[in-house]
């Protein structure tokens, strides 16, 4: 009988052991566009963004808990530098100069702004609304 606890409690910790994450990483800002701002050197344009494509692009930006740095996860998981700013916080990417503005509204929402811009001069900016916001 103390064979089998003793396989029973190895075979436990070996298991919960194994299964531990590496790197653990949290949801710290979840956000969904509702417009796109197009933008070149000629002109700019909104549109507003239908359910498909507001899903498509959603931003969501990770933590290393263990790192404490920051993670744009559907911009290619490229790491994010995190300043808290009077009246907003912004998520900077130094490799491409693009990033996230976050501003919280009288009501207590949090809205933002995401901006990425590309080598040719292109941009896209989004608007929208905060639903998770844990930095």
């Amino acid at each position: 009988m103390k064979k089998f606890y003793l396989i029973f409690a190895f075979s436990f910790g070996l298991f919960f052991s194994t299964n531990m994450p590496v790197n653990a990483e949290t949801e710290a800002v979840v956000g969904i566009p509702r417009i796109q701002t197009r933008i070149t050197m000629r002109n700019a344009h909104n549109v507003q963004l239908d359910n498909n494509q507001k899903r498509s692009n959603k931003l969501v930006i990770m933590k290393d808990n263990e790192s404490n740095k920051y993670y744009w996860q559907t911009r290619d998981h490229r790491e994010l530098i995190f300043k808290k700013k009077k009246g907003f916080d912004l998520f900077i990417d130094t490799k491409t100069g693009g990033y996230i503005k976050i501003m919280q509204q009288a009501d207590g929402r949090y809205v933002y702004m995401e901006h990425i811009s590309f080598k040719s001069m292109k941009a896209f900016t989004y608007w929208g609304i905060i639903n998770l916001y844990q930095p």
